[in-house]
């Protein structure tokens, strides 16, 4: 039996505003928000703990690569590292890999690419030594016919509101814990 799709609260505009603005500075205090959007603190505060209650927000720390400091950092080879691993898996090994690809910690994002069997992860690693030993255990999963990996030289363009936090299947394991 498929399970039901959770329900959400109703959000708005002023929801989405906070999301953005939090997604492109988690760091920003809820004061600054609230100026930028014409709100008082307490409403930036409200929202965002009704917003993560309802698992639609979720802030955790992650390792930024577009700070002037990461850039020195990156330069030197001394991190942190953002990889793009393209893996074609054997007949009938795709749903092998992709659990045991989900059971790396430092794979951040997996996903189906449209050449199936294909997936792809990305990882952001704190050396170019971890990069490898991540490769080297990818390389070693039972199913895998050929992997290749990118290493990100430089950011370019990042919008963390462009891509979800999480699926709606994470979603709905949330709200039956």
């Amino acid at each position: 039996m498929p399970a039901e799709a959770p329900e959400y609260p109703s959000t708005d505009q002023l929801d989405r505003d906070i999301a953005v603005m939090l997604a492109q500075d988690a760091r920003q205090s809820f004061r600054k928000i609230a100026a930028d959007l014409g709100v008082t603190e307490g409403t930036v505060r409200g929202r965002v703990k009704r917003l993560q209650s309802a698992g639609l927000l979720k802030l955790v720390p992650i390792i930024g690569i577009d700070r002037p400091t990461d850039a020195a950092a990156i330069s030197q080879g001394n991190g942190p590292h953002m990889m793009f691993i393209t893996v074609r898996c054997a007949n009938g090994r795709l749903d092998h890999v992709r659990e045991a690809l989900l059971a790396i910690p430092q794979v951040s994002a997996l996903y189906d690419a449209n050449a199936t069997p294909r997936l792809v992860a990305v990882c952001i690693l704190p050396s170019l030594d971890h990069a490898a030993e991540v490769m080297n255990q990818i390389l070693a999963l039972d199913g895998i016919r050929e992997a290749e990996s990118e290493l990100v030289l430089q950011s370019v363009k990042y919008n963390a509101a462009v891509g979800p936090i999480a699926t709606l299947e994470d979603l709905a394991l949330q709200s039956s814990d």
